[in-house]
């Protein structure tokens, strides 16, 4: 066995061991510009919201010298723009709160992000483990605690006048005024039971990364709906930090597939009285239920949530009567495979009908339902995707929603009517919109971008005609290294299926020569990396490569590819086999053009990329080498709750848990591994490449390895992010 850590042999592969003569130009990247370059592409004005006239809309713009932000009015019809609060005014006003001296001030003031009120007449700050409110226009901040307790998931109510957060288990409330200390809505929550708080798993994969809030404000402000999660019977894992001289352990709840699942209840407090409600879920007790999104109707009157089976089959919609407790089963949605959540009902007509989002034809699209949960008809239909809603316009009876009808890579902007007739497209380049839509809905904010357009803000009519542009991000710092834009292609599988792919190619490139070539992948389901989108550092990596003299091909296998259901079913219950074909028939037609060395393939991809990268070089001999990132190396050791709405539960598909296994084809290996993990990574836990390390070990199997200490799923250390990328090109250029 021969086990050789990259960093002994990177001098040695930087020094002469590249195997593809580097083309002669000055306009080349370095590491350094890996780093460097995604700050210098970046705007500089970040939207923040609309103001309720829509007359204008306040952006947070950053000064690239100093490095202060603004907070700007820009008025719609004029264009002109005024401070609505500078950082010395913010600063001073932060200042004046209790225990806060200037310099912290100065902090607080130079935030990127600010939770405003709906009325857009204040702000809302999490630092230093307290919360803090600002009246916009007051000249002193108030603090609302004042302790060493954790504030988490605050959130302002509807009217402004109250903030909600969790600290110590339990859900409280404070007036943003002031006037009264915080009070403790519950006070039976502790490490085990969670009272408004996410833990790890729900927080991952059914509320979003980093989004640990679990309570919801009714629109009049009067109640909270909230989540109560016991996670005593789920396992601890536990992350040991070894930079110190004594590791710092972190535990942390999580189940993995087959594991005890945390257990959610929903209730609802009355923020007057204190009291709570239970809601009643115990029809839905025996299917081990997740509560995947919790809202209200817009009158306030109900408590609506969505529920689903362990295994994620089905997915019903339900109201609550927040008095009660009691429950009605509005609709139940399912697929020929597994359903995820959406952030639907969207109500219209004043709460007598609702748009809800579906992929029960195999692409997701809206459909329409009456006030008592019987569909009236699909809306949206065809070979592709609506991707978010964004608002119903109460007069002219459209719904306006962002899609990719036109291109899967892309997102634009569409209307249509609710009859079922063609969508309208509205914004006009290729590429991807991001949109704001004022209030009244006759201007709306688009930060646009493509492969061949760097990031755009600007203000644009409801027509999609652009009324003024705000801001555009200068290439010239790219363009001076040389980075150009990919060339999207098409690779055709043997059943025929057409893959979206984005080639990085040399400089000088020569159709007559046949090239190594490096694949990148993510290859996860309903994950698309290949978009019509600037670089990202990654990109970046590529174009290097390729200035060295390396194609590279970042391809989506069918099930990542954004195509809908329809595309990614195929993979239910069997991850790894079918991503794989795709990936082998990528190369296939690569070496058919007459582009690709077929003895010089290699690939690489990180977490879900991470494991197809390790499941291609175990089940198959078209790789020469390949760069396994923090992979799932079996998907017994990855959470529930993305692994069983996938593969089910371990007892019920054994053979499948068998078949996708890395560990188990580990004797296969195929070529050389390089495996890098972050070492306190708590999602994608190391355990992963240590147990693929030492199953290695014992086929004899040489393979490469890099820990980063202090670093979790992604290596976000500038330097050590830096040194990634060095290790990763030496490994290429010794080996491909």
């Amino acid at each position: 066995m021969q086990l050789r850590l990259v960093a002994l042999v990177g001098a040695l592969a930087l020094a002469g061991c590249a195997v593809v003569p580097a083309p002669d130009s000055s306009a080349r990247l370095t590491l350094d510009d890996l780093i460097i370059l995604p700050e210098k592409l970046r705007l500089e004005s970040a939207f923040a919201c609309w103001s309720p006239d829509s007359a204008s809309f306040l952006c947070l713009r950053r000064d690239p010298a100093s490095g202060t932000r603004r907070i700007l009015r820009i008025d719609v019809a004029s264009g002109a723009e005024t401070p609505f609060a500078d950082a010395q005014a913010l600063t001073k006003a932060f200042a004046a709160a209790p225990g806060v001296n200037r310099e912290l001030a100065g902090h607080f003031a130079a935030r990127r992000r600010f939770d405003w009120t709906a009325q857009r007449d204040g702000v809302l700050l999490n630092e230093t483990r307290d919360l803090f409110f600002l009246a916009l226009g007051s000249e002193r901040a108030v603090r609302l605690t004042n302790d060493p307790r954790e504030e988490v998931g605050e959130s302002l109510a509807p009217d402004g006048k109250h903030v909600a957060f969790v600290a110590d288990w339990n859900l409280w409330v404070a007036p943003t005024d002031g006037s009264s200390p915080p009070r403790a809505l519950t006070t039976a929550g502790n490490e085990n039971l969670l009272h408004g708080r996410l833990d790890w798993v729900y927080q991952e994969e059914v509320y979003g990364r980093g989004n640990f809030g679990a309570f919801w404000w009714a629109p009049d402000s009067t109640r909270i709906a909230y989540l109560v999660i016991d996670e005593s019977r789920v396992p601890t894992y536990v992350v040991t930090d070894h930079r110190q001289v004594h590791p710092v352990n972190e535990a942390w709840r999580y189940p993995k597939a087959g594991d005890p699942n945390p257990v959610a209840t929903l209730h609802v407090v009355d923020i007057a009285s204190g009291k709570s409600t239970p809601v009643e879920l115990g029809p839905w007790s025996k299917d081990e239920p997740l509560v995947v999104r919790v809202g209200w109707t817009p009158d306030a009157t109900r408590v609506l949530f969505q529920i689903q089976n362990r295994v994620q089959t089905w997915l019903d919609l339900v109201e609550a009567d927040p008095a009660t407790g009691a429950t009605k089963t509005l609709l139940r949605d399912s697929t020929a495979a597994w359903i995820e959540p959406n952030d639907g009902p969207w109500w219209i007509e004043e709460g007598r009908r609702f748009l809800w989002l579906s992929e029960r034809d195999g692409f997701a699209h809206l459909y329409l339902y009456s006030r008592d949960g019987t569909l009236e008809r699909q809306v949206t239909h065809g070979p592709w995707e609506v991707d978010s809603f964004v608002r119903f316009d109460e007069t002219s009876g459209e719904v306006w929603f962002v899609g990719d009808r036109d291109d899967v890579k892309g997102a634009q902007l569409f209307r249509c009517k609710l009859d079922g007739s063609e969508p309208v497209r509205v914004t006009r380049e290729n590429g991807t919109h991001v949109v704001q839509m004022a209030p009244d809905g006759r201007h709306f904010v688009d930060t646009f971008s493509s492969a061949s357009e760097w990031p755009q803000l600007r203000l644009c009519a409801a027509d999609g005609s652009i009324v003024r542009e705000l801001e555009r991000v200068d290439g010239a710092p790219a363009a001076a290294k040389g980075v150009k834009p990919v060339e999207f292609t098409k690779l055709r599988t043997r059943d025929g299926i057409e893959l979206d792919a984005a080639l990085f190619l040399p400089p000088g490139f020569s159709k007559g020569r046949r090239y190594p070539t490096l694949l990148s992948i993510y290859s996860g389901p309903h994950a698309p990396r290949v978009l019509d989108r600037p670089l990202t550092a990654d990109g970046l990596f590529h174009t290097l490569l390729a200035q060295e003299g390396y194609v590279v091909c970042a391809v989506d296998n069918r099930s990542a590819s954004g195509r809908g259901l329809e595309a990614t079913k195929g993979i239910w219950h069997r991850l790894g086999e079918g991503e794989l074909a795709d990936l082998e028939d990528a190369v296939d037609a690569l070496v058919a053009r007459g582009l690709t060395d077929p003895e010089r393939v290699g690939l690489w991809g990180w977490s879900y990329g991470g494991y197809q990268t390790a499941f291609a070089l175990t089940h198959s001999k078209k790789f020469r080498c390949g760069i396994v990132g923090a992979p799932v190396t079996d998907w017994r050791l990855y959470d529930s709750i993305y692994t069983e709405r996938y593969m089910g539960l371990p007892t019920e598909n054994e053979l499948g848990y068998l078949r996708s296994s890395v560990l188990e084809a580990a004797a296969n290996l195929s070529g050389r591994a390089l495996l890098i993990h972050g070492v306190i990574d708590e999602n994608v836990h190391l355990q992963n490449t240590l147990q693929l390390a030492e199953r290695l070990q014992s086929a004899g199997k040489p393979f490469d390895l890099m820990l980063y200490p202090g670093n979790r799923h992604g290596i976000v250390d500038p330097v050590q992010n830096r040194h990634k990328y060095l290790t990763m090109a030496a490994f290429l250029r010794a080996n491909l």
